[in-house]
């Protein structure tokens, strides 16, 4: 019975063998034929009964699916490597935040060292610790952000998309503190360069 019900199955329904037929009458039609013979009638219930047309339609089947399979992959690597690149271009930004606070933080610890070797230039050590102190707060800010985007990662593979929007805004306003504080703290140097200046003409 199982044997049966699988060879009903293989099998052309009423309405795609009246959609064959259909499709061989246009056909003739088109060739200015007025009649249809009995021998090309058989020849063509003897082409559905054979099972050509099922094994034809298979294949149609099968190369639908298999390109609807190749199409739906395509978009799946083109959407990870937007995800990769995106990926990239945070930590490079990260990257680019640590030399900007990190860099500045020891240009100032160096102009600092060096004033503090002279009896004259010591006092004006104490104008230099608020644009450290900036500077060592971007750097907390842009580790900060360089973990979030662990989190953030995490999320999305885990198909947490609003968790994930939320930890990426979090990260962005990390980042824009740690951009603040690099030029809170490059003004504020350089006010007290300008004011070192004035003092010493």
């Amino acid at each position: 019975m199982e044997q049966t019900k699988q060879n009903s199955s293989a099998m052309l329904t009423a309405k795609q063998t009246i959609q064959i037929i259909r499709d061989q009458v246009a056909t003739v039609k088109e060739k200015d034929v007025t009649s249809i013979t009995t021998e090309s009638l058989e020849h063509l219930l003897n082409v559905l009964d054979s099972g050509q047309v099922d094994r034809d339609l298979g294949l149609i089947i099968a190369a639908q699916r298999e390109a609807a399979t190749a199409k739906y992959l395509a978009r799946v690597e083109s959407g990870l490597e937007l995800f990769r690149s995106v990926i990239q271009s945070g930590h490079a930004a990260l990257k680019s935040l640590f030399l900007l606070n990190g860099g500045a933080a020891v240009a100032v610890l160096a102009l600092v060292g060096h004033l503090s070797t002279s009896a004259i230039t010591a006092g004006l050590v104490n104008k230099f610790a608020c644009p450290l102190l900036w500077f060592a707060v971007g750097l907390v800010l842009a580790a900060t952000a360089s973990c979030f985007t662990y989190r953030v990662q995490t999320a999305f593979a885990a198909r947490e998309k609003r968790r994930g929007r939320l930890l990426n805004y979090l990260t962005m306003s990390l980042s824009a503190g740690s951009i603040i504080a690099f030029i809170v703290g490059g003004a504020t140097a350089y006010l007290a360069i300008q004011a070192i200046a004035a003092s010493h003409p």
